[in-house]
């Protein structure tokens, strides 16, 4: 008895179940299905796991540019204040 287990997102899958008492004809069976697929779905696997994590370091990357723009905006709004404030003590003598 064989069975091809996959556990997905969305729960299990069974594929290419087999009963049979035929040693040779289960390899067989085996490199018909499981076999010539394995490289197939090998590539897809790695193709699938290259675009996501593309698309979390496209994520972070932006997260990051937006991190560092609003320290920017804070320093500028910060020295804007600051230099306000030295205006407004310029105007005043002091006694």
């Amino acid at each position: 008895v064989a069975f091809e287990l996959w556990q997905v997102k969305s729960g299990s899958i069974f594929d290419n179940i087999l009963v049979t008492d035929d040693v040779e004809y289960a390899k067989e069976f085996a490199e018909s299905t499981w076999g010539a697929m394995k490289e197939v779905e090998k590539e897809l696997f790695e193709e699938t796991r290259a675009k996501e994590d593309e698309a979390a370091r496209a994520a972070f990357d932006e997260e990051q540019a937006k991190a560092d723009l609003e320290a920017k905006m804070e320093e500028f709004a910060d020295k804007m204040d600051d230099d306000e404030d030295d205006e407004d003590d310029e105007g005043h003598d002091e006694l």
